[in-house]
């Protein structure tokens, strides 16, 4: 055996010391694609590449969009800052299930007055002066409360040192701030992924969409030419038209915080253990079935004690555990879907807001600001009714009804509707996260729901749904980020 260590990530400024026709990702991906038809070994491929740039491109146009292997493009990456951003525009780039991203965080960072004007409010003088003063007066009471709360849980927290006080409080303070407020992320991508975000960011609605799209395609097309090549709009819509349904579907708003069950799998105790005695090979799954079909609930007990014989907190399940899948529909804050939405990989879908009810934290009312955060939350109703509504007349041009423009004035603390699905092995890592004693106060009331509901039907293989902090030997990092 032998082991060459291919490439890594460096800094752009030391590639900008490398010689610029070589010094791309291109390379790998080329040299990749042939391994499966070449007898030259690898280090031999990469070294052909390497000198022949144009016939690397051409072989990687021929292989990922001629042929159709994608995955080829897989093998370039890419680490790219993303600076000034709102936080409406990070859920459609945070999307990407194959790609890392680390976002600044609202629970650790003290936010300033800083928020991104759409520029779709550029012209309408008055409309974009009072968004502006409806932003100021948002991040005003963020810093009031900020400041109110610190000094709160330094009285009923006196244990608590400066930093954890601290963040306790930015936790519940940011629930007031717009989803304008401008953060920054690192985000690290491979080029077939980020053709897609491209894709994607080319059909959002809002104006700064567009604007990240362009920034993003030239910084990576000049580099890479030849992996990413798909990246506009297109006729496929993806999405059914509601005008051709005849009647409108009726339904009751979801009370904020309540979780219910949509679909769970049947007999879960049984299937999963019958998977891992299939995979030990000692029969066809069926018949495994079977034979648990006629053992007793302690028999069953006593095989799983022995699958979870020694498990720590840092160990995966069994991936036979992803055959459980479970459905559930979720009320929370838009602060809570912004930690919710990290689990890429369940199937989470989040409904258009339609209510703006508040999720006001326990602290917040308890300092008598809950009045406050009614009303400004009314002044945020009254300017979305104008945008969405009026058509003004401003320096002689006509403006009609700004729709990109209302996510930018939704609040952390409105509430939204999401469906998920999770496997009871991707339950067991969120859990793991979100039910510690360390996670956030609203996601872990969210997630010690969905653990219960999970329990009644898996009782067995769901047992040790937990968070980190409820193992015996827990691991010395149990702290949850944003």
């Amino acid at each position: 055996m032998k082991v060459n260590l291919a490439g890594y990530n460096i800094d752009s400024s030391l590639i900008a010391t490398l010689d610029q026709e070589t010094a791309t990702p291109e390379v790998i991906s080329a040299a990749y694609a042939r391994i499966s038809r070449s007898a030259r070994s690898v280090t031999e491929l990469r070294s052909a590449a390497l000198k022949e740039i144009a016939k690397a491109r051409n072989s990687n146009r021929s292989i990922i969009f001629e042929m159709g292997h994608a995955s080829v493009a897989e093998h370039a990456v890419f680490n790219i800052d993303i600076i000034g951003i709102s936080r409406h525009l990070t859920e459609t780039v945070q999307r990407s299930r194959l790609a890392s991203f680390t976002e600044k965080s609202q629970r650790y960072v003290t936010f300033e007055q800083d928020f991104v004007i759409p520029a779709e409010l550029e012209g309408t003088i008055r409309l974009k002066k009072c968004y502006i003063q409806l932003c100021n007066k948002l991040f005003a009471e963020y810093r009031h409360c900020y400041e109110l709360l610190d000094s709160y849980y330094a009285n009923e927290s006196p244990q608590l040192g400066k930093r954890d006080r601290e963040c306790l409080s930015k936790e519940d303070a940011r629930y007031i701030l717009p989803l304008a407020a401008k953060t920054q992320m690192g985000v690290t991508i491979n080029a077939r992924s980020l053709e897609v975000l491209l894709r994607r960011l080319s059909v959002h609605p809002a104006l700064e969409a567009r604007e990240l799209h362009r920034q993003l395609y030239e910084e990576v097309h000049s580099i890479a030419p030849s992996l990413i090549r798909y990246t506009e709009a297109d006729a496929f819509g993806g999405s059914p038209d509601p005008n051709l349904l005849p009647d409108k579907i009726l339904g009751i708003a979801l009370p904020p915080g309540s979780v219910s069950l949509v679909s769970s799998p049947e007999d879960t105790d049984r299937t999963l253990l019958a998977l891992m005695l299939f995979e030990r090979g000692l029969s066809p799954f069926k018949e495994c079935y079977a034979y648990l079909g006629g053992v007793g609930e302690d028999r069953l007990k006593e095989l799983y004690s022995t699958v979870f014989e020694g498990l720590k907190p840092y160990h995966k399940l069994p991936r036979c555990f992803e055959a459980a899948e479970f459905c559930f529909q979720i009320s929370m804050s838009e602060c809570c879907w912004a930690q919710f939405k990290r689990h890429r990989s369940a199937t989470l879908i989040k409904q258009v807001p339609t209510q703006a009810e508040l999720v006001i934290p326990e602290s917040v009312a308890a300092l008598g600001r809950e009045a406050v955060w009614q009303k400004l939350l009314g002044e945020v109703k009254d300017f979305r009714k104008e945008i969405s509504d009026a058509v003004e007349l401003e320096g002689g041009e006509r403006h009609g009804p700004l729709p990109a423009v209302l996510p930018y004035t939704a609040l952390n603390a409105e509430t939204v509707n999401i469906f998920a699905k999770m496997n009871l092995r991707e339950l067991y890592h969120f859990s793991r996260l979100r039910s510690d004693v360390h996670a956030q106060w609203e996601i872990r009331r969210i997630s010690d729901q969905m653990l219960d509901l999970v329990k009644q039907h898996a009782p067995l293989a769901g047992q040790h749904l937990k968070g980190k902090s409820g193992f015996v030997c827990e691991t010395s990092e149990t702290r949850n980020q944003d």
